[in-house]
């Protein structure tokens, strides 16, 4: 009987700056939640015969962040050299998860910074972008996962992957399908007084898979919603509840525009998961699990 894969560790970059350094912070956290070791990685755009002190002591800073927020898990850091974006999608192609931080532009609302916006195209594995709106402690653990679908192949592969993350943190799982209808569709709709289809196919889909989901992981509350309206501002707006928004993304395709607008004006860390993504079910075995599945009003 083969081994089962050993999983990679949690990478997470860092430059000394305020937003790296909660991503760090928020990367231990995750490492110890998910029991992988993490490595802290400081990227130097020169070639220095001889690492630079000040590079020295940053990631010696950050490496102190990571061991408190780790609960006493040993911490791996160091020094590459390279431009940070492919050295650190280079050293995620053997990870479990990379983190960096977002880039703040200094004014009200802050930019995604340039190795932030390339790793979301280009990082073979999940992607964190720690955000966080002012005022909000990270990690944040009081609020629910909140994991946006889309109703199209591997959306069930998505929300298992968010369920368990959302059961390593004991918290709620809040699965969201935004749908849209154009205003012709409207008009047609009701001169003919039909139904919704699409948002009933929506509703059955989803409800489907957060069954699924409560019977894998016994105890963990899940709740779902469709939504009419823009699927963009829409998971932004449930963001500022939420203490990690999940969404989907193709690696080497253009960045889809809810991803996009999450991670320049999110509320809270965002996690690109690679859409292929699948995730066995740890409780299959039962039968019969007792989950609580919640659906909001619409």
């Amino acid at each position: 009987m083969s081994a089962a894969p050993i999983a990679g560790p949690v990478v997470v970059g860092t430059d000394g700056s305020g937003g790296a350094t909660r991503a760090v912070a928020w990367a231990a956290e995750e490492a110890d939640l998910r029991g992988l070791p993490l490595q802290v990685v400081c990227v130097l755009a020169r070639h220095p015969h001889v690492p630079a002190p000040e590079a020295d002591a940053l990631l010696r800073r950050a490496a102190a962040v990571a061991r408190i927020n780790s609960d006493g898990r040993p911490v791996e850091s160091r020094i590459a050299v390279g431009t940070p974006a492919y050295v650190l999608a280079r050293l995620a192609a053997d990870a479990e998860l990379l983190v960096v931080g977002n880039r703040g532009g200094g004014r009200a609302l802050p930019t995604l910074g340039t190795t932030a916006a390339r790793l979301a195209r280009t990082c073979p594995c999940a992607l964190a972008v720690v955000r966080a709106a002012p005022g909000r402690p990270v990690p944040d653990r009081g609020r629910p996962v909140l994991v946006a679908v889309d109703g199209r192949p591997g959306s069930a592969a998505l929300v298992r992957h968010a369920a368990r993350l959302a059961a390593n943190r004991d918290a709620e799982l809040q699965v969201v399908h935004v749908w849209k209808e154009h205003a012709a569709e409207v008009i047609r709709r009701l001169g003919r007084r039909e139904r919704v289809p699409h948002r009933e196919e929506a509703e059955r889909a989803l409800e489907d898979i957060a069954t699924t989901v409560a019977a894998d992981h016994p105890g963990l509350r899940v709740r779902w919603t469709v939504e009419r309206g823009g699927a963009p501002w829409s998971v932004l707006e449930l963001s500022d509840v939420a203490q990690l928004v999940v969404v989907g993304r193709h690696h080497g395709r253009t960045v889809g525009t809810p991803a996009t607008v999450l991670l320049q004006a999110s509320s809270c860390p965002v996690l690109l998961a690679p859409q292929s993504l699948t995730v066995p079910s740890i409780g299959s075995t039962v039968a019969r699990a007792h989950g609580s599945v919640t659906r909001l009003g619409r």
